[in-house]
């Protein structure tokens, strides 16, 4: 039971912050991204998961003084910070100057996954291994970005699972704090979003719960959060990669088509259609709201997360 602690001290500390910093953005004008999906074109705040790496920092210091030093959440948080910091730099390219290049924002973060894969493991080769791993499945939160409450849902429902794998494990209080961060930040984000993650967000997430699965060091519970990711993978390696190479971050145009009655469509593209996976529900089911094509793909991501587990017996029927 006082395990739930850590859960919701976080929960409550990220919506406080989230909540003055939402103001504190409008005020000042700060990192205001435009939410191109609704007719009235919001200016939101786009930096926001800024917030969680306080809130995280906090809650690792108060784990560490009640529950024991570990040393290795250090590590774990050095990993997070490095990554919420590049993002944060690049959500701030409005205010600061122009965007960082990928060739920028790729450095650090590789460089710090493997030195934290080097630090948990003690071997050069393991380490720069488990410096890739991290900085690959961090970078697949960053797909299921451009609609209120996707990326955002879909890292909470993965660390959920990631959560309940953990159950039992020293990692396990680490794991629903990181659930209850990313919570706080949910409601902010969901639509109509009053918020965005920004890279530094989504960053943040990534690192996050990739950290956490590979301080197990278990090659099991490894692979079937592999598997977590398999729509993530879909959506990138067969949808993006393969219709829309030179612009997978949809940034060159708008990636759906805002109808009348706001729902959203594919939108007439010159040659082959440029999916990704809200597109290709799109495809299925029809134009639909913003809020019901997130909804089909966080249970989308939930079942997948459903089926593995039972796939690889950690749950039965």
């Amino acid at each position: 039971m006082n395990e739930l602690i850590y859960f919701f001290l976080p929960l409550i500390l990220g919506l406080i912050g989230i909540f003055f910093f939402e103001k504190w953005s409008r005020t000042k004008n700060f990192a205001l991204g435009t939410d191109i999906n609704k007719k009235t074109q919001n200016k939101t705040p786009e930096a926001t998961g800024i917030v969680l790496l306080f809130v995280l920092w906090i809650i690792v210091l108060t784990i560490n003084f009640l529950e024991g030093f570990w040393i290795q959440s250090f590590y774990w948080m050095g990993i997070i910070t490095v990554f919420s910091l590049v993002g944060f730099v690049d959500d701030t390219k409005n205010k600061w100057g122009k965007p960082l290049g990928w060739k920028k924002r790729a450095l650090p973060v590789i460089i710090a996954s493997i030195v934290f894969g080097y630090l948990i493991s003690g071997e050069i080769i393991t380490g720069i291994l488990i410096g890739f791993f991290i900085a690959i499945f961090s970078s697949f939160h960053n797909s299921f970005a451009g609609l209120n409450g996707w990326e955002v849902g879909s890292s909470y429902i993965i660390c959920l699972f990631v959560s309940f794998l953990l159950i039992g494990s020293g990692l396990f209080i680490y794991s629903i704090a990181v659930l209850g961060a990313i919570l706080a930040l949910l409601v902010f984000n969901v639509f109509p979003a009053r918020v965005f993650p920004g890279d530094s967000g989504t960053l943040l997430m990534g690192s996050a719960i990739t950290g956490l699965i590979v301080l197990t060091m278990e090659k099991n519970l490894i692979i079937v959060f592999c598997f977590f990711y398999l729509p993530h993978l879909i959506d990138f390696l067969f949808l993006k990669m393969r219709t829309n190479l030179t612009d997978m971050t949809q940034v060159k145009s708008k990636p759906y088509k805002l109808l009348e009655d706001s729902r959203l469509a594919i939108p007439e593209y010159t040659g082959k259609t440029k999916y990704d996976f809200a597109k290709l529900v799109l495809k299925v089911f029809g134009p639909l709201k913003e809020w019901q094509i997130v909804l089909i793909n966080l249970v989308v991501v939930a079942l997948n997360c459903l089926v593995w587990l039972y796939i690889f017996g950690k749950i039965t029927l």
